[in-house]
């Protein structure tokens, strides 16, 4: 078997023509499905081979590029590290978002009233236009080699109509991002920027980058000295560690920074009677568990291994992995707490009057009845017993599922006196633990409860908060989508 650099590459290239081709010709659930599959499984170990080849190869078969631009192997494969780490995760969202087949609801209108507008799709646009322009740098190499083969390596000239075919096809996948940032919007929720302040958003996104930027330079930096050979001083030792453990302290206010820009952009709507019956789906939690819920959600994983992925993964606070997994059925609304300056991102907030004590149920029971599904985070508190009360005596058990956060048996037990069909006390209920959820509670038809522990590892790791939660709530989404294809129902 020819496993030459330039037989690799054309195995690697036509691959990754067809499956592209196959992705591209299938509907839209099953192309998630497989570009989901193809992230987590093929492109990681391409990036990972990719990263070990580079300095494998370069000294042996491009000795005039490596001497030149070896210095730049460390942070390169520092990147393609740290993107093989993160495509998996993408791979999941997209596995999970295609696994389901909800209907759609009826659009609403493009703007409401006090000038809603929908939320633009930057990311999605800048994304398109970045995929189309390197398609077209691809589409243009089998040109490049024909007019001046000199300017290329040899392994480029017999590869250069796989390249070309290739970058034909990844000008096809830009128009779809671009077209799928003009028709998102239609999922989107009405809504207008939270404060006006929000170009401080775009300030510390720039500064959490520099910061980003600047710890992986910091840690890189003290990695170099500490590979140095033998005869190494022992100051250098302790200067090494020492800015090591600094790069990895910016690194985290780096991230830390990001989620805080992501707050001052986040967005508001003005009044619950701009949601569409069966457009969203409601989050009720006490407004301590916002406290619990606000921080980096880091890797459940112990030691080592835990710190190791932490540092590269960790990024979303707790409340965006639950409005990533709940992302197949409807945007993520929540009640914001009286008085926040700074609302929390992960569902989209909106403020109901204060004027009296009670003047907050009579919208939070028209929310229920209108959600496509409804969240409840339990607590003792006397609003979020209310609240629970009231679900299971006017949703459907199918529409509500119940988070267990952090808290010991005995206020467990408290509210499930109050609560008789909530499963018994699990023995390993506690309020010291790190995870900001512990369980979650689905019903069957009949109100039989069933409760899952969402950060149990032994026997299957559970990367983060999001992929414990699509093992949790899977059962809950089938009868979901059983039930809405019965009836046409979307809420109610």
């Amino acid at each position: 078997m020819d496993l030459s650099p330039v037989s690799v590459l054309r195995m690697v290239l036509i691959s990754a023509v067809a499956m592209l081709a196959l992705t591209g010709l299938s509907e839209r659930r099953v192309r998630q499905q497989l570009l989901g599959l193809l992230f987590q499984t093929v492109y990681p170990l391409l990036l990972l081979g990719l990263m070990i080849a580079i300095p494998w190869l370069g000294d042996r078969e491009f000795p005039q590029w490596w001497q030149q631009w070896w210095i730049y192997v460390v942070p390169l494969a520092t990147l393609l590290g740290g993107m093989a780490l993160w495509l998996p995760q993408q791979g999941a969202r997209l596995s999970w978002s295609g696994y389901w087949e909800f209907r759609e609801p009826e659009p609403a209108p493009a703007t409401g009233a006090g000038g809603l507008t929908r939320p633009r799709q930057t990311r999605l646009r800048v994304l398109g236009l970045l995929v189309v322009l390197a398609g077209l740098a691809a589409a243009t190499v089998p040109l490049l080699v024909q007019q001046r083969p000199d300017l290329t390596p040899d392994w480029v000239e017999p590869n250069g109509f796989l390249i070309g075919v290739t970058g034909m096809f990844v000008i096809l996948y830009g128009g779809r991002v671009l077209r799928l940032a003009r028709t998102r919007q239609a999922r989107e929720l009405l809504s207008s920027p939270m404060r006006d302040d929000g170009w401080l958003g775009s300030v510390l996104w720039v500064a959490a980058w520099l910061c980003c930027l600047v710890g992986l330079l910091l840690t890189l930096g003290g990695l170099s000295v500490m590979m140095k050979p033998v005869g190494r001083a022992w100051w250098e030792t302790f200067v090494a560690l020492s800015v090591m453990i600094l790069g990895g302290f910016v690194f985290t206010q780096g991230r830390r920074t990001f989620l805080r820009a992501r707050r001052h952009r986040a967005r508001l709507i003005a009044s619950h009677r701009h949601l569409n019956a069966g457009s969203f789906v409601l989050y009720l939690r006490s407004f301590e568990a916002d406290e619990r819920q606000k921080a980096l959600h880091e890797v459940p994983l112990p030691g080592m291994q835990g710190g190791l992925l932490g540092f590269v993964l960790s990024g979303r606070s707790a409340e965006e992995h639950i409005a990533d997994v709940l992302a197949p059925v409807g945007p993520l609304v929540a009640v914001g707490a009286p008085g926040e300056r700074l609302p929390h991102v992960g569902a989209v907030r909106m403020y109901l009057p204060s004027s009296s004590d009670e003047a907050w149920q009579e919208p939070v029971r028209r929310l229920m009845q209108r959600s496509r599904l409804t969240m409840l985070t339990l607590g003792s508190s006397e609003g979020t017993m209310w609240e629970l009360a009231e679900a299971m005596r006017t949703l459907p058990p199918h529409r509500l599922i119940l988070f267990v956060p952090a808290m010991d048996r005995a206020e467990y037990q408290r509210i499930s006196q109050e609560s008789p069909r909530l499963p018994a006390a699990p023995t390993w209920l506690a309020s010291y633990r790190r995870e900001a959820l512990q369980a979650v509670i689905t019903f069957a038809e009949d109100w039989t409860p069933t409760l899952t522990h969402v950060m149990e590892t032994r026997g299957n790791p559970r990367w983060n908060l999001f992929t414990a939660l699509v093992l949790a709530l899977k059962p809950a989404f089938a009868t979901l989508e059983s039930y809405e294809k019965r009836t046409g129902r979307l809420s109610g």
